[in-house]
């Protein structure tokens, strides 16, 4: 019951904020029941984006690990500024990414296309440049 809350609050914060205040306000409000969850990072992926440029479609971004975003298939899981960040798919283009975004934007109200450079998020506009 808790959990469903949470995702009720986390969906009703998502939709009643602006994009600029979206990502600030998802990674500081969101908290999860789980805690203390041991965090696994996909080494080969980590490996590649270390090395180029990439776009991913970040789902959230939490305090606390969450055992269900965490089982999802194929999500890369990534520790950074005291959050932990949930991202689906490596892609080495924007309109990849964005097409993609499009795909999972109905189960994930908050996916965005987040860029990085080795292995650190940047802007897309730095990324596109």
């Amino acid at each position: 019951m808790k959990n469903i809350i949470t995702l009720l609050f986390f969906l009703l914060l998502v939709l009643s904020c602006g994009k600029k205040e979206l990502k600030k306000e998802s990674q500081e409000v969101v908290k999860h029941v789980f805690k203390d969850q041991p965090v696994q990072v996909d080494e080969e992926i980590a490996e590649k984006e270390v090395l180029t440029l990439v776009f991913t479609v970040q789902i959230a971004a939490l305090r606390n690990t969450n055992e269900r975003l965490a089982d999802i298939k194929n999500v890369h899981v990534y520790q950074e500024n005291m959050l932990t960040k949930y991202r689906l798919g490596t892609f080495e283009t924007y309109k990849e990414a964005r097409e993609y975004r499009l795909k999972v934007i109905n189960d994930y109200k908050g996916a965005f296309v987040q860029a990085l450079k080795n292995n650190v998020p940047i802007t897309i506009t730095e990324a596109l440049q």
